[in-house]
């Protein structure tokens, strides 16, 4: 069985660089480089070699721009579920279905009729109740809600089945502990940190015609056949097939709204512990620098001292022969004695005169100045 899965360039875009090319074509049951041929075919560049071990170590990379194209055409990627059965994806999403066919408090079965809806789907019946078919509608022959409600798009004799399948899965969303709520994009449920949009929209075909004018166009006409549309980096369809209506998919819906969010989740704890990880790396990598550091500066002290004293030595044996031949008073000689503990590496005496001197390079040192 497979399922198809829908992207803008953009939305692969933000995937190929955001998850490894390893890990994302084995969550579409691809090869690497199956994968790779996708986004070369719709000029998506691709992460060079080491980026992902930058990232790794916390250094700084730099990301690809996506060129723009005239004329964007939908990628589709059909997901071979047959395939690849030790993949991790498919052991989720097999312990995914068991949880949710083991949960008798699910409504697997949409109603017939609509009965004692959730507030939101009150909220978009009494909407769409006002709506007449507007002949500039981007798909003919359908209405849709307002700004501030679940995106739908369908036509007038597809409402009451909207709204059916669009309260089953509120109901079924709470059941399962997800948050629900709706903002300007429309439906949104959370759980686990992450959000999914959901979006309920009448299937459509393409239709050439011509005016009384001789003027030709492309039109999209609504056929019937309703699609729920799932959005979390890209776009998961489930619509009315020959043998399937979308009712009839209740259950795996439920399947792979759960198995996407428990993928996030997963996702989101290995992406914690490498962070951990290369942030332990980090610490370990700058109390090595810092130990190496203190090191260098003590050898450069050690060696400024030896040349320094070498230099004493120079100073101590002229201090002696100038003191042996009784040349100089005695106060030349307390002021030499001095000079030479200031400058004897061992003894480092204090000397008020001398502290803004550096004793290896006998320069004054740098003093701070005021910034005004």
């Amino acid at each position: 069985m497979n399922d198809l899965i829908k992207f803008t360039r953009t939305e692969l875009y933000d995937k190929i660089w955001t998850t490894p090319l390893t890990t994302l074509s084995k969550e579409f049951n691809l090869s690497d480089n199956g994968l790779r041929k996708i986004c070369i075919k719709f000029d998506i560049p691709l992460p060079p070699m080491g980026y992902w071990q930058k990232i790794q170590y916390g250094k700084k990379v730099i990301k690809t721009p996506l060129p723009q194209q005239e004329n964007e055409q939908e990628i589709k990627i059909y997901v071979d579920q047959n395939k690849n059965d030790n993949n991790p994806i498919n052991l989720l999403k097999q312990i995914v279905t068991e949880k949710i066919k083991n949960n008798s408090a699910l409504i697997l079965k949409v109603s017939e009729r609509l009965s004692n809806p959730d507030e939101i789907v009150s909220k978009v019946q009494d909407n769409l109740s006002k709506k007449k078919v507007n002949d500039y509608a981007k798909i003919k022959g359908t209405i849709h809600t307002d700004g501030g409600l679940p995106n739908v798009i369908v036509s007038p004799k597809n409402v009451s089945r909207s709204l059916r399948i669009l309260d089953n899965l509120i109901k079924n969303f709470k059941i399962l502990g997800y948050k629900v709520n709706v903002d300007s994009e429309g439906l949104k449920f959370a759980a686990y940190e992450d959000k999914i949009t959901l979006y309920i929209k009448e299937k459509s075909n393409i239709k050439d015609t011509t005016n009384e004018r001789g003027w030709k166009s492309r039109d999209l006409i609504a056929n019937g056949k309703l699609a729920v549309k799932i959005l979390q980096y890209g776009t998961t369809e489930f619509a009315d097939t020959d043998k399937l209506l979308v009712e009839d998919q209740i259950e795996k819906i439920l399947i792979k709204v759960e198995t996407e969010f428990q993928r996030m989740a997963e996702n989101r704890r290995k992406w914690q512990i490498e962070s951990e990880k290369r942030e332990e790396l980090r610490k370990i990598e700058e109390a090595k620098q810092k130990m190496k550091d203190e090191e260098l500066v003590k050898f450069i002290s050690f060696y400024n001292d030896a040349h320094r004293w070498k230099k004493f030595m120079i100073l101590k044996e002229y201090f002696e022969y100038i003191k042996s031949n009784n040349t100089t008073s005695k106060e030349w000689i307390d002021w030499a004695e001095k000079k030479l503990d200031w400058y004897d590496p061992a003894k480092n005496a204090h000397d008020n005169l001398m502290e803004d001197i550096d004793k290896n390079t006998l320069e004054n040192k740098e003093k701070k100045r005021w910034n005004w």
